[in-house]
């Protein structure tokens, strides 16, 4: 196992506010890790309390047996416009080559989303972003409703849903051989604290990216929302073609790792990080499977799940009718 120690340090608040939202170009980044056939460890460079260094990341290669999985992932071609952290920012020549004019059709609700005018002239509720190719798959708490249920991706595609379960035993065999410590405790929270029908071995969601230079090109800097605090992400990484860039960088530490085909990354989501312009004509496929903290209903973290808005007044509605 090969072991590279970071040498920068440019804080966690500066690096957030220099590059937040933004994407990152080759001068994000110092140090690029090119991992080949060697499991990597890529240690932040300060020390712990008892002395050893803190993991950003851990790089497993060689981990699925077959391309079942790569071949699927290679079908998924949908598209999302409510990442807008990952997606970008708004940019009005952009927008105006899509006949979109700022404050006649759409205005800005951060830099990263705009809000578009409806038919009855006011501007909408819900804020879109650029288009990129990522699809959230597998278990999320409804933002208006309380209930956990699986995505509507994994209703619509309900056999490609039950191959990428897979994914789950892949990734944590990867996660286990990178650090059993850090896997266990995972493992132990995950167990504690979210349902076992709410999630697929020690995760809850994941998702589906490519990159291509016809499609989406790169993803903006960001922190992962919903992620354990003390727990890592993990990210399968599979290549087709010839390409540079597409790299994993974390801005911070000024590293940015390119990781090889059938790889398994485990790093540290709650810095931040994204992926540089892909170059050339392959294409990068890969899923981050995650522990999403707001799917607990368990335990000391456990949140109920309770049904809110207007799913709940339809069933009190029912209820009440069913009574009387």
């Amino acid at each position: 196992m090969k072991t590279i120690i970071t040498k920068k340090d440019y804080g966690k608040k500066e690096t957030f506010k220099k590059w937040n939202g933004k994407f990152l170009g080759d001068d994000s980044y110092e140090e690029l890790v090119k991992v080949t056939d060697e499991d990597t460890h890529i240690m932040k460079p300060f020390k712990t309390l008892d002395g050893e260094h803190t993991p950003l990341a851990f790089v497993v290669t060689n981990v699925y047996p077959n391309e079942d999985i790569k071949d699927m992932l290679k079908s998924i071609s949908d598209v999302s416009v409510m990442r807008a952290n990952c997606a970008g920012p708004i940019v009005k020549e952009e927008m105006e080559a899509k006949g979109l004019k700022e404050g006649i059709d759409y205005k800005l609700r951060t830099a990263n989303s705009y809000y578009v005018k409806t038919q009855s002239g006011e501007w909408g509720k819900i804020a879109y972003c650029n288009e990129i190719n990522s699809v959230m798959i597998g278990y999320k708490r409804g933002r208006f409703t309380g209930k956990i249920d699986v995505s509507g991706w994994c209703k619509d595609n309900k056999e490609k849903w039950d191959k990428f379960k897979e994914i789950s035993k892949w990734n944590e065999e990867a996660f286990k051989k990178a650090s059993p410590t850090i896997y266990n405790k995972q493992k132990k929270w995950a167990e504690a604290h979210i349902r076992e029908n709410h999630r697929v071995g020690i995760f809850t969601t994941f998702s589906a990216n490519r990159y291509h230079i016809g499609q989406s090109k790169a993803m903006s800097a960001h922190i992962d929302s919903g992620d354990l605090d003390a727990g890592m992400t993990t990210m399968n990484c599979f290549r087709d073609g010839d390409y540079d860039g597409a790299y994993l960088c974390f801005p911070r530490y000024g590293v940015a790792i390119d990781a090889p085909d059938n790889s398994v990354i485990i790093a540290d989501s709650n810095e931040v990080h994204g992926v540089t312009y892909i170059k050339g004509n392959g294409t990068r496929y890969t899923t981050t499977a995650y522990c999403d903290n707001r799917l607990a209903t368990i335990g000391a973290a456990g949140k109920p799940e309770k049904i809110i808005g207007k799913i709940a007044k339809e069933n009190a509605s029912n209820l009440d009718s069913f009574m009387n």
